[in-house]
């Protein structure tokens, strides 16, 4: 994951307003095993999803009417419906299950080799001034 970093903030007064200006260093941090397998489980469950999704948009288009009394065309919506909520709490991180990956920028930001740029008067790019 790349985490961007700033500092040496200058301000330049112009006729309409402030220009600022600043160093900027991209950091590479990289994943740890607890990441790698969380990131994994959250694909694999989107590609799961997608393929039921094109399965049930096949039925669909295939045949919606000889599908239309059927309780096989419910079950493949629920099933969809299921994998759907079950990738976005994987994503909003919904579930506290030990082996998901936190969230990116929380973890990236926790790694030693950031908190000493940090230290050294590094600022996170995305915040401001």
């Amino acid at each position: 994951m790349q985490l961007s970093l700033r500092r040496d903030m200058r301000d330049t007064f112009v006729v309409v307003g402030v220009y600022q200006r600043w160093k900027q260093l991209s950091v590479v941090v990289p994943r740890c095993r607890r990441c790698r397998v969380g990131h994994r489980i959250e694909q694999s469950v989107f590609w799961v999803l997608v393929g039921s999704a094109v399965l049930l948009g096949l039925m669909l288009l295939a045949g919606a009417l000889a599908w239309a009394k059927l309780w096989e065309l419910a079950l493949v919506v629920l099933w969809v419906v299921a994998w759907l909520l079950l990738w976005w709490g994987v994503r909003q991180h919904w579930f506290r299950w030990p082996f998901l990956a936190p969230k990116p920028e929380r973890h990236a930001r926790e790694h030693p080799g950031v908190q000493e740029l940090v230290a050294d008067g590094w600022q996170h790019f995305p915040a401001r001034p």
